[in-house]
Formats: C-alpha cells, sequence, structure tokens
C-alpha cells in the first residue's frame, strides 16, 4: 500500500462540526443513512491521472471506501483513523498569482469528502432522487495539513454554508467554482441506486475549486479563502 503521509491529528469533533460547507440555503432534512460502496479512481476514462486518487488500498488504479449517503449527501469519511488515505492536490493553482497550497500527497487526518446535488434555488435534491443526471452538484473534501484543516471546494453555492457562516472573501468576493455532474446508471422503484460524480465538464470554471483554511474563533465557524486550485476526480457509488 502507498505511504500514508505523516500529520497532526486534528480534532474529531471539530473535522465533524465544519463538514457540511458550501452545502444548501435550503431546509434542514429529515435524518437518514445508508451505507453504500464507494470506488475512487485513480485515471479518468481516458486514462489520464486524476488530482484526486485512492490509495489502491483493495485494488490497483481504484479502491473502495466505507461511506454512506447521509440526508441524500454522500459521505466518504476517513476520520478517527490512519490506515485508508486519499490522494489530495490542493496545489495545482488556476492562476499565476495563486499562493502555494498545501503539499500533494497521501492524507488520512481529516479526510472527509462530501458530495450531493441541488435545484436551481439551492435545495438539496437527494442523490437517490437524480434518476437521470444533474449537473448542478458539489464535491468538498476536508483534509488537515500540518495541524491546519482545509477545504478544497467545487460547488454551485460557494459562498455561505448550512449552519456553517460566511467564509472571509477578498473585497471582490471568493470567485465561482466549477460545479460537478452525478449520472445514475441504474433505477429501481423510481429511486437511483449506482452513480457516478466527475467534475462538469461543459459548465463555466471546469475543474476550478476554492481552497479555504478553518479558523476557529470561539463558537463561530470561519473559513478562510486562499485561492483557486484544479480538482479532477472519478467516483462510482452503488447502494449497496
Amino acid at each position: 500500500m502507498r505511504r500514508i503521509l505523516g500529520m497532526s491529528v486534528l480534532l474529531a469533533e471539530i473535522v465533524v462540526g465544519v463538514a457540511a460547507f458550501g452545502g444548501t440555503q435550503g431546509s434542514k432534512p429529515t435524518s437518514s443513512s445508508v451505507s453504500v460502496t464507494t470506488t475512487v479512481y485513480d485515471y479518468d476514462g481516458g486514462g489520464v491521472e486524476l488530482l484526486m486518487r485512492s490509495d489502491d488500498y483493495n485494488g490497483s488504479g481504484q479502491a473502495t471506501y466505507p461511506s454512506a449517503i447521509v440526508n441524500g449527501e454522500l459521505d466518504i469519511s476517513l476520520l478517527k483513523q490512519s490506515l485508508r488515505t486519499l490522494w489530495i492536490t490542493p496545489n495545482d493553482p488556476v492562476g499565476s498569482s495563486e499562493p502555494a497550497g498545501p503539499p500533494a500527497g497521501y492524507y488520512s487526518q481529516g479526510v472527509q469528502s462530501l458530495s450531493r446535488c441541488f435545484d436551481q434555488t439551492g435545495n438539496t435534491v437527494p442523490l437517490q432522487n437524480v434518476t437521470t443526471w444533474s449537473g448542478n452538484c458539489k464535491l468538498g473534501i476536508n483534509f488537515d495539513s500540518g495541524g491546519t484543516l482545509y477545504k478544497l471546494l467545487m460547488s454551485p453555492f460557494p459562498f455561505s454554508g448550512a449552519g456553517d457562516g460566511t467564509p472571509i472573501c477578498p473585497s471582490t468576493g471568493c470567485p465561482p467554482t466549477g460545479v460537478v455532474t452525478v449520472t445514475c446508471h441504474k433505477v429501481s422503484n423510481s429511486q437511483c441506486f449506482s452513480w457516478a460524480i466527475v467534475p462538469n465538464a461543459s459548465a463555466p470554471n471546469a475543474n476550478a475549486a476554492n481552497l479555504y483554511y478553518y479558523s476557529p474563533k470561539g463558537r463561530t465557524t470561519t473559513w478562510v479563502f486562499i485561492g483557486q486550485y484544479y480538482n479532477t476526480f472519478r467516483i462510482e457509488v452503488t447502494n449497496p
């Protein structure tokens, strides 16, 4: 298995409390959770290496991860463990003026990836209800580097979170990002149970994600914008 990138452990309670940044502006859904099988690939369909990829723990060129669909949102969580990792690339800048991001590498501490879809007004569309496809989805990945919690977020709503406050942005505002496409492969009883998740290549700002770091201030969640960096990924999900 690939080498785990060493770093200090951030409190899991903090990670869970800030994981949903970049979410819907609609009402909070009824709590529900179902375990799913999630495969993260190392290459896209054309053989190009991806910027977010697996640790090849139980496969070659791919790996499956413990995950669940919670309130209609895919949750890949590597919290409170050190065996499994994800390769994350938070330092591939969109523009020449972006500051240096954390190093690319295999991360385990504080890692949690969340993906869900939205309607045009910002309300969550549960993944089970995406029975064809949606190009209006998000993927965020939290990770700890050097004791600091970061978030790399691609979302149609990158400026505010559900109960998580508003990020500190430049005077011009945090720039818009690319968005994510979720495609349903199989439907049963009007519910999808198999999905593919990739960046929306036809939308504006394709593959661009905003990078933030978490700055705790008492009980207030504060995310501080750093810059824009590319992210690419290919994820397959099935239930069960």
